[in-house]
């Protein structure tokens, strides 16, 4: 049994006349060319901005130099790059080194600082070499 308030309501939705929408503009409008030329000027600026940054990066890139090594390098044991790893410096480590293992142990765990001299001590050796019994 319909209530009243839904046959008043389903009267309302069969006098419903869809209209015409107005047609689109077909002349452009005034500001667009305004917004055109910002978002230009900002992407420009972004360009000019990645290009300066490449650009200090490869200037940058070419002031790192080769690393330095005290007297004998497989002596040392000290492999440490100064550069990103590439195959070239990959092949140099591993055409000095003693041993596959020490170059894959001095890329994992790179010394950090110079190593001290004859009457200093560094605290984590000295606890390393600590037996603790329980």
């Amino acid at each position: 049994m319909p209530t009243p308030d839904d046959e008043r309501f389903e009267a309302y939705l069969r006098q419903f006349r869809p209209q015409v929408p107005d047609p689109l503009p077909t002349e452009g409008l005034g500001h667009a060319p305004r917004h055109r030329f910002v978002l230009r000027a900002w992407l420009a600026a972004a360009a000019a901005v990645l290009v300066i940054g490449a650009i200090g990066l490869q200037i940058r890139s070419g002031r790192v130099t080769a690393p330095k090594t005290t007297g004998d390098a497989a002596s040392a044991g000290q492999f440490v790059p100064l550069q990103p790893l590439t195959m070239r410096s990959a092949n140099a480590l591993l055409a000095t080194a003693p041993s596959y293992k020490a170059v894959v142990d001095t890329l994992a765990f790179p010394t950090q600082a110079p190593p001290l001299t004859a009457d200093k001590q560094s605290a984590i050796a000295l606890l390393g070499k600590e037996r603790i019994k329980l």
